[in-house]
């Protein structure tokens, strides 16, 4: 998938700026898909470009008149034809640096990591935070579609990410404690180890 089609898809629901494609992205679809605005103003340019979108000048008073761009026939086609093939592996290519740096975990010091686990789950914790928001948004953006069916898919994403961050956050929370079971264990070793040299002969 490209943004292309992700522009595409907005654009079926509704006519919008860039400035309000990159909002309603940043608030609702962010957890698996984000773009930076000149990303989506450069594929803008291209979608017009194939005659895929059009755009009227929208003037604005005290302010500079801004392009909103609206779905074409063609592009309508294009997008409904990318929605029906899916692709043959359905699950994406993860590239995932701090699970790379959790493999060679062992080349750490151990409070590091914990450290760096912990750090993971407050960031997961914000997360489940701007699940609410998104929730939230969502509830908003259902008065305004056409297809109120629109917005159980929407939360079926949604609930995806939710069960996903509560995994993660678990997952993250039983490696610190695995963590300190391997310190403990080791401590014990040690411990067992001195007192065996201590030992005096009888």
């Amino acid at each position: 998938m490209s943004l292309q089609q992700a522009i595409l898809g907005l654009l079926s629901y509704e006519s919008m700026s860039g400035y309000d494609m990159k909002s309603f992205l940043d608030t609702s679809i962010n957890f698996f898909w984000t773009a930076q605005l000149s990303q989506i103003y450069r594929d803008l340019g291209t979608l017009e470009k194939k005659g895929l979108v059009s755009y009227q000048i929208e003037v604005q008073e005290g302010r500079p008149d801004r392009k909103v761009y609206s779905i074409t026939e063609k592009g309508e086609k294009a997008f409904e034809d990318w929605l029906g093939r899916f692709p043959q592996t359905l699950s994406p290519a993860t590239r995932d640096e701090f699970c790379m740096r959790i493999f060679f975990g062992s080349r750490l010091p151990r409070d590091e990591v914990a450290f760096q686990l912990k750090r993971f789950i407050k960031e997961k914790q914000e997360e489940i935070s701007t699940q609410a928001y998104v929730k939230k948004v969502i509830a908003t953006y259902s008065s305004h579609i056409e297809k109120p069916e629109e917005v159980f898919y929407w939360n079926l994403l949604l609930r995806r990410n939710q069960m996903l961050t509560e995994t993660l956050i678990q997952w993250a929370q039983e490696s610190i404690r695995q963590l300190e079971l391997l310190e403990e264990d080791e401590k014990a070793r040690q411990m067992g180890s001195r007192e065996e040299v201590l030992e005096v002969p009888q």
